[in-house]
C-alpha cells in the first residue's frame, strides 16, 4: 500500500472517530428535543423495545414492595411474567438494596427515586414515591407541600440520569394521577414543568455535563384501561404541552400554576399542617390572618399571571418593573397634584392619591412581612443580589409614600423637601400633630429594616439547607 492510500486510510479513521463522537457527544443539546408524549403501558416490554427506551419510571410506594393497581402493580407483574414466574420483583428489589428480613420496611421516602435493575423489562427501573393528594376533588384545594413533593420526584428522577449515563431513553407515567388521586391536568403539569425545568437546571449548572451525558429522550407515557379516559388524558396532555411549548423552546424556567392558586395552597397548607410543625394558636392564626390579607392585592397576582402566563422569567421582570413603578407614583401623585392646583379638586385627589398611596405601601410590608412568616413553605430567590436591590426599592417606595402622606396631612405647612427629609431621613418637622406622625415614621422603619434583616437571615439559611 503506497504512502498516499496510507495516508488517506488514517484521515478517514480519524473522520469516523469524529463523526461517532459528534454522535455520542453532541453539541447544542436542545431540551425541546428531548420532551415526548407516547400513549402507551409503560410496562409492555414489545413497545419499550420498539422506542429503544432502556429506563422506565415506576409510581411506586414507600416500602417499593408493588401494588396490585396501576403502575407499581403493571411493572411488578410483567416483571414477574418475564421471569418465568420464578421470582417477585419486590424480592430482586430487597436483595439488590441489601434489605434483610420480610418485614416491610420504607425503603423510598415520598418525592425520592431510588435505581434498580429492570430484569428483562428493561436495563433499569427508576422507583419514585409521590405525595397523596390531599385536596376535596375542587380546584386549588391541595396543600403546597403535597405539590412541591410531586415536584421533586422529577428532579429526583432527572439526578439519577445525571448518575448513570448510559440511560439513553426514559419513559415517566404521570405519577400521583393514579392510586394518589391528583387531578389529571394538575399532575401533567407538574410531570411535564418538573421535569423541563430539572434539564433546563442542569443545563444551565453544568452545560459540559448536559452535552456528554447520554440522555436522547424522555417519554412520558398515557395509559388507562378505559379508552375514553385515555384519550381524555392525551387532550389535555397535549393541550398542557402546547401551553409550555413555547418555554421548553426557548428553555426558560415554566410556571405550572397561577399565583392565586399557589395562593389558595399556601392557605390550605397552613389549616391542615401548621400544628403538626409546631405553630400553635396565635402564631397559627397570624399566618392566617396574614395570607387571608393578601387577597386583597389579588390585582397584582392576575396582572402577573395575565402578562407572565407561564413563563418564570417573565413573571420576574414584571415584579421588578410593578417594584419600581410603585416606588415613582408618589412623585408622579405629585405632579398631577402640582398641574390640578387652584382647580378646586384638590382635596379629592389628595384623597384618592392618599388612598392608592396607602393601599399600595400595605401591599409592601404584607408582602415582605409575607417572606419571613412564610419562608418555611415558600421557596427563597435564588439570586441574593436581585433580592437585596429589590429590598432596596421596596425601602425607597414605603419612604416615599411616608413622605408622601406627610406632606398631605401637613400640607400648608411644609415644603416637599421637608416632606421627603422626614420620609427617607426621618427628620422630625415642628408642626402640628409631628409626633405622631414620627412615631408611625419610626414604627414603620423598625418594622421595615426588621423584615429585611428577617428575610436574608431566612435566605442564607435556607439556601445553606438546600445545598
Amino acid at each position: 500500500m503506497s504512502a498516499k492510500s496510507k495516508r488517506k486510510r488514517k484521515q478517514k479513521k480519524r473522520e469516523n472517530r469524529q463523526e461517532a463522537a459528534a454522535v455520542k457527544f453532541p453539541r447544542d443539546k436542545k431540551i425541546s428535543e428531548m420532551l415526548y408524549i407516547r400513549e402507551g403501558n409503560i410496562a409492555d416490554r414489545k413497545l419499550l423495545r420498539a422506542e429503544g427506551i432502556d429506563t422506565i419510571v415506576n409510581a411506586a410506594n414507600p416500602t417499593l414492595m408493588g401494588s396490585s393497581q396501576g403502575v407499581d402493580g403493571a411493572v411488578h407483574a410483567a416483571i414477574y411474567e418475564l421471569s418465568g414466574r420464578r421470582y417477585q420483583f419486590s424480592d430482586k428489589i430487597r436483595r439488590e438494596l441489601g434489605i434483610l428480613g420480610e418485614e416491610k420496611q420504607i425503603l423510598c421516602r415520598r418525592g425520592q427515586a431510588v435505581l434498580t435493575f429492570g430484569y428483562n423489562l428493561c436495563a433499569h427501573v427508576i422507583h419514585v414515591v409521590g405525595a397523596k393528594y390531599d385536596g376535596n376533588g375542587e380546584k386549588n384545594t391541595c396543600s403546597s407541600s403535597r405539590v412541591q413533593l410531586l415536584e421533586s420526584c422529577y428532579s429526583q428522577i432527572v439526578e439519577l440520569v445525571k448518575q448513570y449515563p448510559d440511560i439513553k431513553r426514559i419513559a415517566i407515567p404521570i405519577i400521583g394521577a393514579g392510586e394518589y388521586q391528583f387531578p389529571y391536568e394538575l399532575a401533567m403539569r407538574v410531570a411535564l414543568a418538573g421535569t423541563a425545568n430539572a434539564l433546563m437546571e442542569w443545563k444551565g449548572q453544568d452545560p459540559e455535563l448536559f452535552e456528554m451525558t447520554g440522555i436522547e429522550r424522555i417519554y412520558f407515557f398515557i395509559y388507562d384501561s378505559d379508552e375514553k379516559t385515555r384519550k381524555e388524558h392525551m387532550k389535555c396532555a397535549k393541550a398542557v404541552y402546547r401551553e409550555f411549548e413555547t418555554c421548553i423552546g426557548k428553555e426558560r424556567r415554566i410556571v405550572y400554576q397561577k399565583s392565586t392558586e399557589a395562593h389558595c395552597r399556601y392557605i390550605n397548607e397552613i389549616r391542615r399542617y401548621d400544628e403538626q410543625r409546631g405553630y400553635f394558636s396565635v402564631a397559627r392564626y397570624i399566618r392566617l390572618l396574614l395570607m387571608y390579607f393578601r387577597l386583597l392585592f389579588l390585582p397584582s397576582m392576575w396582572c402577573k399571571d395575565l402578562l407572565g402566563g407561564c413563563d418564570w422569567k417573565k413573571r420576574r421582570n414584571f415584579v421588578e418593573r410593578l417594584t419600581l413603578i410603585k416606588a415613582v407614583l408618589p412623585i408622579f401623585y405629585y405632579g398631577i397634584f402640582s398641574a390640578a392646583a387652584g382647580k378646586g379638586c384638590e382635596k379629592y385627589l389628595e384623597i384618592i392619591f392618599s388612598t392608592l398611596v396607602i393601599y399600595a405601601m400595605c401591599d409592601t410590608i404584607s408582602y415582605l412581612m409575607t417572606l419571613i412568616v412564610m419562608a418555611d413553605i415558600q421557596r427563597p430567590s435564588a439570586n441574593i443580589i436581585r433580592s437585596i436591590l429589590l429590598l432596596f426599592v421596596n425601602y425607597m417606595e414605603v419612604s416615599l409614600d411616608m413622605a408622601w402622606l406627610y406632606w398631605a396631612a401637613c400640607r400648608g405647612q411644609i415644603t416637599v423637601g421637608k416632606a421627603l427629609l422626614f420620609g427617607i431621613l426621618g427628620e422630625r418637622q415642628t408642626v402640628a400633630g409631628s409626633d405622631v406622625w414620627a412615631y408611625m415614621d419610626a414604627g414603620i422603619r423598625f418594622f421595615f429594616l426588621s423584615l429585611v434583616f428577617g428575610y436574608l437571615a431566612n435566605h442564607m439559611r435556607q439556601r445553606k439547607f438546600r445545598s
